[in-house]
């Protein structure tokens, strides 16, 4: 009966290498990863063989399981040790399963897997089948940050499980029980890990909303230190504004008095600099304006050539809050990704269709941020999370206003689009 328990094993370890290679990332590669893996894992089936233990089989695997996460995707102990412990309890829970269910056709024994080879197959094909699907499942939807948090106390509640899981085993797995004890066994061991199971999605649908709470404020900060930012900095420019105005009509008055061609051409030099000082965008809407001000400066500071254009309407069925959220992060995703690029181009422009206000952002852009089949833009900022967080700000805020937004990359062109609709008759 080798044959099946090798093969068990090696499924064992491929169901592992899946679950690390789903929720984590690492810099190796994964062929890599699981050829040196894989030898490490014949010691563990190795030690199985040798001493013919399900207790050294779980302490072999338990270990393996650790170094696995700890070595190769450099996860911290506590995070190895959880998914190590959660590995276990999975196995574990998966054979009690799939022993329930063998013996209820096999005269109620729950030994029954162990009458021929073909039922060892079986029982090994079904549990580790049932082992996939489970693992699987919290892979993919456990956040990878909640594993990099888990309190070290928690730990407790998969050590303590493990251990009375491998109790249960051992007590089911005598002959001298009635077949009623062998089914409470059973059924107190998959309930083991249901318990456990949901105890560790509350939690991590908790961490969650916490963290999404935490993202909120600090993006409700962010904006109302924009507004004031930006009310602060259009005082600023109304009052440089009129100081460039009345030097000018000076110099100009000056021009006339004077007769000296050089000095001539040092005030006209001097006229066209303070030009820039002028209003940037006139569009009647007071916080829209401010924003284009504050990005033509940025885009000048940075090297960026940033085009607009203000068509029809000027958005004033937006609030200023959400005009900042809304263009704000836009404009600022735009800005970042255009730093990267060859051509170093900003652009913005609104314009009105069918009762929709139309807010068109583009910037260049030398790959598709959105290949692999991706839904949202790549982001080029350190905070990837944030990034993400300021999109769904984006999509909130436009919620209130009957609105959408798409993305677009044109490849020709090299040029990344995102096209916002919003309705301007019904808000």
């Amino acid at each position: 009966m080798i044959l099946p328990v090798a093969t068990a094993h090696l499924c064992e370890y491929f169901i592992c290498f899946l679950f690390f290679n789903t929720v984590f990332h690492t810099e190796k590669k994964p062929l890599t990863i699981c050829s040196l893996g894989l030898i490490l894992y014949s010691v563990v089936f190795a030690a199985y063989m040798i001493f013919d233990s399900i207790f050294v089989n779980i302490i072999a695997t338990l270990i393996f399981n650790f170094i696995f996460g700890f070595v190769f995707y450099k996860r911290t102990v506590i995070s190895s040790a959880f998914c190590s412990l959660f590995l276990s309890i999975a196995l574990t829970s998966s054979e009690f399963i799939v022993m329930s269910v063998m013996s209820v056709g096999v005269d109620n024994d729950i030994n029954a897997y162990k009458t021929s080879q073909l039922m060892l197959w079986l029982m090994t094909f079904l549990s580790r089948t049932v082992y996939l699907v489970i693992v699987m499942l919290v892979a993919t939807k456990l956040p990878r940050s909640t594993l990099s948090r888990i309190p070290p106390f928690m730990l407790l509640i998969p050590i303590a499980s493990t251990a009375t899981l491998y109790a249960l085993w051992s007590v089911s797995s005598k002959n001298n029980i009635s077949d009623t004890d062998s089914f409470l066994i059973i059924a107190a061991g998959i309930g083991i890990f249901i318990s456990i199971l949901l105890t560790y999605i509350f939690y991590a649908n908790t961490e969650k909303k916490l963290e999404e709470s935490y993202k909120t404020q600090t993006e409700a900060k962010k904006i109302k230190t924009d507004l004031a930012y930006y009310n602060i900095l259009e005082q600023q420019n109304s009052n440089l504004r009129a100081y460039a105005h009345d030097t000018k009509n000076h110099l100009s008055a000056i021009k006339n008095l004077n007769t000296n061609p050089e000095i001539e051409m040092h005030i006209s030099q001097m006229s066209e600099n303070l030009a820039q000082y002028s209003k940037v965008c006139h569009s009647g809407n007071h916080t829209l304006d401010v924003i284009v001000d504050k990005y033509v400066t940025e885009c000048n500071i940075n090297g960026l050539n940033f085009e607009f254009d203000i068509k029809n309407n000027n958005l004033s069925m937006i609030e200023p809050y959400d005009m900042v959220t809304i263009l704000g992060n836009l404009l600022d995703n735009a800005l970042e990704a255009a730093k990267n690029s060859a051509q170093k181009i900003v652009s913005f422009e609104t314009d009105y269709r069918n009762n929709f206000s139309i807010i068109i952002v583009s910037n260049s852009c030398d790959t598709n941020p959105m290949s692999d089949g991706k839904t949202l833009p790549v982001t080029t900022k350190g905070n990837k999370q944030l990034h993400g967080f300021g999109l769904k700000s984006v999509r909130n805020a436009l919620k209130k206003y009957n609105g959408d937004i798409s993305f677009d990359y044109d490849n020709r062109e090299k040029v990344f689009v995102v096209t916002v609709m919003v309705d301007a008759v019904n808000k």
